[in-house]
């Protein structure tokens, strides 16, 4: 996982899990989310960078706005994080400048993370966290970016 220079991926993902109360792969997907946004739109601080969250506002799908704020650096606390509501996918929407990166989770990625989860416990749910941490941004979302 691509993570800030001035940040190692350790350090993100404790920060997360500090920020969440705990491990999980929906979090993971959002920390994944925020990470590609930075590298792709390369804001300079946490100022101008902006997004859109289309998600289910239920955990575990909600956990993964916990993990794009940590990472992206937008917030709701801030106001550069909107919310929407959407049962059928998780998305994110960055801007930055004009320009703007669209990552949607893959249908089946999603399809298969929400059936594993319904029945996991706290040790399925780190080990369902690993695979998502270590899976190809390929993998697991489309990726599109407008200059």
């Amino acid at each position: 996982m691509i993570t800030d220079s001035r940040e190692s991926a350790r350090a993100l993902l404790d920060r997360a899990v500090d920020f969440h109360g705990h491990l999980g792969p929906f979090l993971i997907l959002g920390m994944r989310m925020g990470v590609i946004a930075r590298s792709m739109l390369g804001p300079q601080n946490q100022d101008g960078l902006s997004a859109v969250v289309f998600v289910k506002s239920t955990p575990p799908a909600s956990c993964t706005i916990d993990g794009i704020q940590v990472a992206s650096k937008c917030t709701l606390g801030r106001g550069t994080i909107r919310v929407v509501e959407a049962s059928d996918r998780i998305a994110g929407r960055f801007q930055l400048e004009g320009r703007t990166c669209t990552i949607t989770v893959r249908p089946r990625t999603l399809y298969q993370l929400f059936e594993r989860v319904s029945t996991a416990d706290a040790e399925v749910l780190v080990k369902m966290a690993n695979d998502v941490m270590t899976a190809s941004d390929e993998e697991l979302f489309e990726i599109e970016s407008s200059q």
